[in-house]
């Protein structure tokens, strides 16, 4: 970890990340309390979320495609840029135009999975193989800590001037990280032609469909996804039946939903510290294995626990640590791909990542939705701990076997970082 520290390129993205997170969050928390409070619906609350949820699915493999045809660090800058003049229509009140909050929820979907697809591309190209378990685990500590700033400022933001001030913080937050990226590209020394160029000679979606019959191809990128999913499907379960657990289980009210969601990060920052230090020494399958197995037997203490105890500090205790686990599978998860993955594909994989995790949690939304009245929310979340589970074995097992086929290690070069 200290040694990427070192590496003036990788933090200048570590910075950026950082502030485009926090924005992200911003915008995430601060649009759904406002939409709330205009209206009073919770249906049409959520179809903010929906609308999210839906542009990543349908758009999610097209956003990482980009991150294959053009310089994955002037793509991020644009992206930024782009972030910063979607919410301009956030400046007035668009209380009487509820779609335009919809319509800039779903640009900033789009935009942050570019945005994300090609960091996690240009990774192997400014770090060393060695270190890409201890960059990923920061990148998602970055991930954590924007969410805590970016979440608090939500909430106090939306209650000054409605959605101005989520405009204005939001706007100076991502022009700041276009800003660092462009520094960073420099700093790279990162002048040479982007991974993807090549992929120019044919039309973008001959390009799009190659590389996800590439993916298709590549059983440890399908056994990735596999798993990736069966922990997309858990996650949607918990995202609906989360708030109902904690008012049927633990018979309290929001104040404690809302402490258990935010301690969560804390718990992701320092699982990000830990595997900093300590992943490298594990490999991506291993931490995949461990962190999903890990998440899901936590999960089984809290959603039992209220058999032995409600006490708010026994939970509040649960899901601090409940946050580290689910830091060290995605740092396995992206390293995964990374090493299994040519350079000029990488953009695709993680946009097929984020699409096929998306679709996974929608699923599960979907499936909470239709059987949280009718059966009991312990007994569904239990399913959803062994969901984990099954990530687990499936990342564990089958990438095992799947490593043991897979040809000679792909070529890649790496970028002076200064």
């Amino acid at each position: 970890m200290f040694t990427l520290l070192r590496h003036r390129g990788f933090v200048l993205i570590l910075l950026a990340g950082l502030s485009s997170s926090a924005a992200s969050w911003l915008l995430l928390t601060g649009l759904p309390i406002y939409v709330f409070g205009v209206t009073g619906s919770a249906f049409i609350t959520s179809a903010v979320f929906l609308v999210e949820l839906l542009c990543g699915i349908t758009l999610g493999t097209f956003a990482g495609a980009l991150a294959d045809r053009f310089d994955r660090f002037r793509l991020m800058s644009c992206v930024a840029v782009l972030q910063a003049v979607a919410v301009i229509p956030l400046l007035g009140q668009p209380e009487h135009h509820l779609w335009i909050i919809s319509v800039v929820a779903g640009a900033q979907a789009v935009l942050t999975q570019t945005f994300d697809s090609a960091r996690n591309a240009a990774l192997p190209g400014i770090v060393e193989a060695a270190h890409l378990v201890g960059a990923n685990s920061m990148v998602a500590l970055n991930v954590s800590v924007g969410r805590l700033i970016g979440s608090s400022l939500g909430g106090f933001a939306i209650t000054r001037e409605g959605t101005r001030y989520l405009a204005i913080g939001g706007a100076m937050a991502f022009v700041v990280a276009a800003a660092l990226i462009t520094v960073a590209r420099r700093a790279a020394d990162h002048d040479a032609d982007p991974p993807g160029t090549p992929g120019r000679t044919s039309s973008f979606f001959t390009a799009w469909r190659s590389g996800l019959a590439a993916m298709l191809r590549n059983r440890s990128v399908r056994v990735t996804f596999v798993s990736v999913a069966l922990g997309g499907i858990a996650q949607g379960l918990f995202v609906v039946l989360f708030v109902v657990f904690v008012s049927r289980a633990l018979r309290a009210d929001g104040t404690l939903t809302g402490v258990l969601r935010g301690v969560q990060a804390i718990g992701g920052v320092a699982g990000g510290l830990i595997v900093g230090i300590l992943g490298p020494r594990l490999s991506p399958r291993l931490l995949m294995s461990l962190g999903a197995t890990t998440f899901a037997l936590i999960s089984l203490v809290i959603w039992n626990g209220p058999a032995v105890t409600r006490q708010p500090e026994w939970y509040i205790l649960l899901f601090i640590l409940v946050g580290a686990p689910g830091i060290a599978y995605n740092s396995g998860a992206f390293a995964q791909i990374q090493q299994s993955v040519p350079d000029t594909d990488l953009g695709r994989a993680f946009g097929g990542y984020y699409a096929i995790y998306n679709a996974s949690q929608g699923l599960g939304m979907a499936t909470a939705g239709l059987l949280g009245d009718a059966l009991s929310v312990v007994l569904i979340l239990n399913v959803q701990a062994a969901l984990y589970l099954a990530s687990g074995a499936v990342a564990y097992v089958g990438l095992r076997s799947a490593l043991r086929q897979r040809p000679a290690p792909r070529q890649r070069s790496t970028a002076n970082t200064g």
